[in-house]
């Protein structure tokens, strides 16, 4: 394939962002691949566009402080680049990428897009730290404005930075993939100087690094004598940093380091600290713990990098110098505890290594190529009714809710507590759910849809029915106003079917599925399930939550109308793999909610 890169400042490789699109390139290069550069960068090559840099006053004396420039849009640059192209890939979500976009659409290429660029990171280079919230909320909606809101497939390293996106309004499909590590990021056993504690911190020199907490955690240790600090970076705060290093008499190493002088001093650290306070994923702490240097990582509601922890020891609470203190002390004072949770971080790293991440991005880039020819079949006749069909036109959704709220859900519950006997076990899982999830139930009852609506109130499942439920006398028309979703009979109508109950997962909705298909009453085996519910959980990066009813005899006249007691039991949430494949995550789900729905039919 012939994949283009759009970044602004490739070449600058002093921060995370060029680093990784530069390892990106590497790999799918060594894979067969054909990988261009578009950017304003000082690089040149057969594959690599040249553009000019773009001056934003104010902003970009700001940015480039920071290591960060702009590159002005080219219209023919960008054709030429464009041309024979499988695909489009922009990094970060500025001028060039915005009109990147167009040109895309309009020359009819596949796109897809990366969120690389943390609004925090803005907010802190201009020095207003966590005063920056509002400003940051504001850059997180003209992002998707300007950008996102025009790409289906986005890039995102982690789950944190996921879930800020759904948080602040972003609905594309979210492939979670890490930037990777390296394999030269690996142990290996070197001599260290037993008489010094060396401690590693990698990253800009920039407010949100924080590297001034770690000094001061440092002059608090009772081994401040014995340590030697290295900050491995570059950036505007040097001459900052060194004065408090000064202050506080610490043994301090600055400097930015190519990659074999940056695995020498990683190997020869006995800690590593990363006290950033805004965080998009954390390489530089993922090859530390990779080569099996244990971490110490600040817990910060804006940084994603303490999921790397595996225990408390290697956490500590944001700007908490005086805890940082005491976490150095307590690795400092336990060699040998040390010495196993170096084994233990090395191992967990190999969730992260490159080639895995390449593996999924490959992937997501196949998906963005398939979602184009899909285009014309969602267009399509057949395809706009199915739409119609999940998407119900304004009138019909008023009614919907009225009849909903207002006259089933009363009715049902009233019904089913009363006269069927129904319990419900477990509901605080569906109520801590914040976005939206796909529900499966074994298929026992006429009514249990209407089960796992009560168990779900006061959210309002999409429900997924055969065509036959549509055509019944009275109960057709309820099926149809309360909003269910007839199941599609061809190939292609499931594709659209998928793809636009996926959108509405991930506008926040539940989607109600049976995934064994046919409903056989009072069952008490489940029956293999059918993948299109899990497919929908793993492209829209939600929840399965699986519902189980079981039924019991019942000790009372009650229920009245029943001969059985039932009770709808819900389980735990289960979340896709993202470390997996799409078919092997879509595999994995179906086979843990048949385990846990299992589980909850035979309490």
């Amino acid at each position: 394939m012939i994949i283009v890169f759009v970044i602004d400042n490739y070449g600058e490789f002093s921060n995370g962002t060029t680093v990784t699109a530069k390892r990106t390139k590497e790999k799918l290069e060594a894979r067969g691949h054909t990988v261009r550069i578009v950017s304003s960068g000082p690089i040149e090559g057969k594959e690599y566009f040249q553009l000019k840099k773009r001056y934003i006053p104010v902003v970009s004396k700001v940015s480039e402080k920071q290591g960060m420039y702009f590159s002005k849009f080219d219209k023919k640059i960008m054709e030429k680049a464009y041309e024979n192209a499988d695909l489009i890939h922009f990094f970060l979500p500025f001028q060039l990428s915005q009109k990147g976009v167009k040109l895309a659409k309009k020359m009819n290429i596949p796109y897809t897009a990366a969120f690389h660029s943390q609004p925090e990171n803005v907010t802190y280079g201009i020095g207003l730290g966590r005063f920056g919230r509002p400003i940051a909320f504001f850059l997180y909606e003209k992002y998707y404005n300007q950008l996102y809101r025009h790409v289906e497939r986005v890039h995102c390293p982690t789950t944190f930075i996921a879930k800020e996106m759904r948080h602040n309004g972003y609905t594309n499909e979210l492939h979670i993939i890490s930037n990777g590590v390296s394999d030269v990021f690996s142990p290996l056993k070197v001599e260290k100087n037993k008489d010094v504690f060396q401690i590693l911190s990698t990253g800009r020199y920039a407010l949100e690094k924080k590297q001034d907490v770690l000094i001061r955690a440092i002059s608090l240790s009772k081994y401040k004598d014995k340590i030697h600090l290295v900050l491995a970076g570059a950036g505007p705060r040097e001459k900052k940093l060194r004065k408090v290093a000064e202050k506080y008499g610490i043994d301090t190493e600055f400097g930015f380091f190519e990659q074999p002088a940056l695995l020498d001093k990683i190997r020869h650290s006995d800690l590593y600290v990363h006290a950033a306070d805004a965080e998009i994923e954390g390489i530089a702490c993922l090859e530390a713990i990779a080569c099996g240097i244990v971490p110490v990582i600040a817990k910060s509601p804006k940084s994603a990098t303490s999921q790397f922890a595996l225990d408390e020891r290697s956490i500590f609470i944001s700007e908490k110098y005086k805890e940082l203190a005491n976490k150095i002390d307590y690795w400092f004072d336990n060699p040998e505890e040390r010495h196993e949770a170096s084994i233990a971080y090395a191992s967990h790293a190999k969730n992260y290594r490159l080639d895995r991440s390449i593996d999924l991005f490959e992937e997501m880039i196949k998906q963005a190529i398939e979602d184009k020819r899909r285009e014309s079949l969602i267009r399509s006749k057949k395809g706009r009714q199915i739409r119609k069909r999940i998407s119900f036109p304004y009138l019909k959704r008023g009614l919907s809710f009225i009849m909903y709220y207002f006259i089933a859900f009363p009715f049902l519950w009233i019904f089913m507590v009363l006269f069927m006997g129904v319990r419900f076990k477990n509901r605080k899982v569906l109520r801590k759910i914040k976005g939206g999830a796909v529900l499966v139930s074994n298929h026992v009852h006429a009514l249990d849809s209407a089960m796992s609506g009560i168990a779900a109130f006061p959210k309002k499942p999409v429900f997924t029915g055969i065509r036959d439920n549509f055509k019944l006398p009275i109960a057709g028309f309820f099926v149809n106003i309360l909003g269910t979703v007839p199941v599609p009979e061809t190939i292609d109508e499931t594709k659209v079917f998928l793809h636009e109950l996926s959108k509405q997962a991930r506008h926040g909705r539940l989607i109600h599925f049976f995934p064994e298909g046919e409903l056989i009453k009072f069952d008490s085996e489940l029956r293999p399930f059918k993948r299109g519910a899990f497919q929908i959980a793993e492209e829209a990066s939600v929840p399965i939550i699986p519902i189980g009813i079981s039924f019991h005899e019942k000790t009372s006249i009650f229920p009245l109308f029943a001969p059985n007691k039932m009770v709808l039991s819900v389980g735990e949430a289960i979340y896709p793999d993202i470390f997996k494949l799409r078919k092997e995550s879509i595999q994995s789900l179906n086979e843990e909610s048949f385990e846990s729905m299992n589980a909850l039919i035979h309490l």
